[in-house]
């Protein structure tokens, strides 16, 4: 499969330069990055705003300003976990693999709620999750901020978090939700999609990353660790203050551990990247360059490739709605994807969220997405043959403004294409 090579004429990107520039005067959100590719070359990249919002002293955002990338970790995990299946290493569907190497999982029993007088009541699963489930939030599992149950039990029983200093193993472990492969929930699932593919190799998540990942795509900024130059180049997270306006945060999201010497020993396979938006450019751009037979060294199979814009689903009617309760609280999507709430023209592969139709801000039917909770956000049009960034870095509630510059780059960026 070759994809088209798109450009961008230089009309087009003065066009992107000058939104970025309006964005940023606005004042209505902090700092952003813009950048698109295709599958040989970078075709727009550019940067604008505050480090640490409302003190410029402290100076501008530029390339090489890193970013606290949270969920945008989870694809970069499927990227590795399919480098494993494209290696003989385990298949997507052997659940035997999943037990073998994380057999925790088969301790998790199904929270179905609590009696009168506060004891839960717990079901042993039927099924056993395999890494196409985990890697497709399919497998039973869920975050707490989505299920009041596991809320709940996580308080009672006193769990970790995942950003805590020195986390755990125990930080990860909690009552699945539903029967794996019967509903779609977001959650810790794609963490032990990295716990297998981490055991079955006994390398750490950011040997395999760094190894197999970012020194074959060129990529020097990402990690696990906030050393000293991630934190020197770090952009300040903002939040919004009861008014709705930018601030700086006083404090880290999630109350992340920002200490190098305290991270881990568990990773997140699922939220703990550091990182550049151009240097998660540079990574779709080796996804796109995977599509080709012909490319030398490719980061993942063709076959691979198509697996990453496959539906992995039993798409019932739950499961579409339950697919179009999260797209709609990204609130970033195409009204007509979200078919009143049905999910009709949504899917979810090993890695994104698939739009099944073309939607009127861009993307064409078969794309890709995700985001990460500090607003940095991705997708993949391996019809139109692009990939694009579009992150700042704010904790804040949808729908957001920032949502609406998300939509206006795309929109923009397709304006702009040339073929």
């Amino acid at each position: 499969m070759t994809l088209p090579l798109p450009t961008i004429s230089p009309k087009g990107k003065a066009t992107l330069d000058a939104l970025l520039a309006k964005t940023v005067e606005e004042r209505t959100v902090p700092a952003v990055f813009f950048g698109a590719t295709n599958a040989k070359e970078e075709l727009y990249f550019n940067s604008k705003g505050e480090k640490v919002f409302g003190q410029p002293e402290e100076g501008e955002v530029y390339s090489d300003t890193t970013l606290q990338l949270f969920s945008m970790t989870k694809f970069i995990t499927t990227i590795a976990s399919l480098q494993a299946v494209d290696r003989g290493l385990v298949t997507l569907d052997d659940a035997d693999i999943v037990a073998k190497y994380c057999p925790e999982i088969a301790e998790m029993k199904i929270l179905k709620g609590y009696t009168e007088d506060g004891k839960e009541i717990l079901e042993q699963a039927k099924g056993r999750p395999t890494l196409r489930m985990l890697l497709s939030h399919n497998a039973g599992m869920v975050y707490q901020f989505n299920s009041p149950d596991v809320d709940r039990w996580r308080k009672e029983h006193s769990s970790p978090s995942i950003f805590a200093p020195d986390t755990p193993i125990e930080a990860f472990t909690q009552p699945l939700e539903f029967e794996p492969g019967t509903r779609w929930k977001y959650s810790l699932s794609i963490d032990w999609a990295a716990f297998v593919i981490s055991r079955l190799q006994n390398r750490s998540l950011e040997d395999i990353f760094r190894e197999d990942i970012f020194n074959p795509c060129g990529i020097h900024s990402m990690s696990f660790y906030p050393t000293d130059t991630i934190r020197e180049r770090l952009m300040k997270v903002c939040s919004r203050d009861a008014d709705g306006r930018v601030i700086a945060s006083a404090t880290e999201a999630f109350g992340r551990c920002m200490d190098p010497d305290h991270i881990g020993p568990v990773l997140s396979g699922g939220a703990g990247l550091f990182g550049t938006a151009r240097d998660y450019l540079r990574l779709l751009r080796n996804v796109l360059a995977s599509a080709d037979p012909s490319t030398a060294n490719p980061l993942i199979t063709p076959a691979s490739f198509k697996e990453l814009f496959t539906n992995s689903l039993n798409l019932t009617p739950q499961v579409k709605a339950d697919l179009a309760v999260a797209a709609t609280r990204q609130n970033i999507h195409d009204p007509a994807v979200l078919a009143n709430g049905t999910g009709e023209h949504l899917a979810h592969s090993v890695g994104l969220m698939i739009n099944v139709i073309d939607s009127k801000i861009g993307r064409k039917a078969g794309s890709g997405c995700w985001d990460g909770a500090a607003k940095t956000m991705f997708w993949l049009d391996p019809t139109t043959g692009i990939g694009g960034v579009c992150c700042t870095n704010i904790m804040a509630n949808n729908p957001d403004p920032f949502n609406g510059v998300y939509n206006s780059f795309e929109r923009t960026l397709y304006d702009a294409l040339e073929a």
